[in-house]
């Protein structure tokens, strides 16, 4: 998470809007206060961030990379080991790498900071609304942070963003893959998801790989976060089909673990999560096969690798990874 003084440090003269200009700017920042920023939101609230540049803008980049983080909600940790990643595939000195920090309670955030659950329909990870700041969708928070990468004036230069998560932070973009707004209204710019190691995925029709009497035994099976039933607010507006076309018609490379077969690290071990494959591992090859079944022609990949299991810094700067994310 990042730590509060942190966030304080960057208010101010670091701060969006505040921020140097992007021409100004002398090089990514890798660590420390110096990379923590606060986002203004649309709504009136805030969002804690780190960035390589402050989301004013950096008129070096040519692409982005938005990490996020796991339940553990340590954005500084991921920030960091996506920062290491990017600098051993050489891409570190022309990507913008960003970080938003989803508090919760726990977090102790700051006056005007919005803020989520760990879980249920105020939960972050699926795109629930804040607690906080009821209208605010952590999927919003999404759009409004590619909406900034977006603007030509602040980056020139960018027209890549790739969106990468582990674990909880895969279940984000693999959602956000299929429902997010902002890509299909923003120009100039091509998006890549990287969803690794997520514990669950969101499916489009009622089947499952490991069905055990389905719907008798488990009769939430397909309700939202692990099917179409009873969706969010920010989802619950698509017609009938729109998630799937839009899904299907971005470009997916599911990361996984050739290790990540263990109960641990918190996996969802709900009847919904396990009618999908007893481990991650097995999750993500499940879904994997039932999209190039469903959907041939959907611009998805799969890349396992081996040896690692629930590790996002491994998982990030492997080779396969880091190949995968900025490829």
């Amino acid at each position: 998470m990042i730590r509060r003084s942190a966030v304080a440090a960057a208010v101010g003269a670091l701060a969006l809007g505040t921020a140097m200009p992007a021409a100004a700017a002398a090089g990514p920042c890798t660590s420390g206060e110096s990379c923590a920023h606060t986002l203004d939101l649309a709504e009136g609230a805030k969002m804690p961030y780190l960035a390589s540049y402050p989301l004013s803008g950096a008129s070096t980049v040519t692409e982005a990379v938005v990490v996020i983080h796991g339940t553990g909600r340590n954005a500084d940790g991921y920030f960091e080991r996506m920062v290491q990643a990017a600098q051993d595939a050489g891409a570190g000195d022309r990507t913008e790498i960003v970080t938003p920090h989803f508090q919760t309670s726990d977090d102790d955030p700051g006056d005007g900071e919005v803020s989520w659950t760990n879980g249920d329909e105020t939960s972050w990870k699926d795109g629930g609304n804040s607690v906080s700041s009821p209208e605010i969708s952590s999927f919003t928070v999404i759009d409004e942070v590619l909406a900034k990468l977006a603007d030509k004036k602040a980056f020139p230069k960018l027209t890549k963003v790739t969106l990468a998560g582990h674990s909880a932070g895969g279940q984000f973009v693999q959602r956000y893959a299929a429902g997010g707004k902002a890509p299909a209204d923003l120009t100039g710019l091509s998006f890549h998801f990287v969803p690794a190691n997520p514990s669950s995925y969101l499916y489009f029709t009622a089947d499952r790989p490991v069905p055990d009497g389905l719907p008798d035994s488990c009769p939430g099976f397909d309700d939202y976060k692990y099917g179409l039933e009873h969706l969010n607010p920010y989802l619950a507006g698509y017609p009938e089909g729109k998630l799937a076309g839009q899904y299907t018609g971005r470009k997916v490379t599911y990361l996984l673990g050739g290790d990540d077969v263990h109960q641990d690290h918190g996996i969802d071990q709900s009847c919904e999560a396990e009618a999908q494959g007893h481990n991650r591992l097995e999750r993500g090859k499940n879904y994997f096969s039932a999209m190039q079944k469903a959907y041939p022609s959907a611009p998805h990949e799969q890349t396992i690798v081996a040896g690692v299991g629930h590790d996002s810094g491994a998982m990030f700067d492997s080779e396969p990874g880091r190949a995968a994310i900025f490829g």
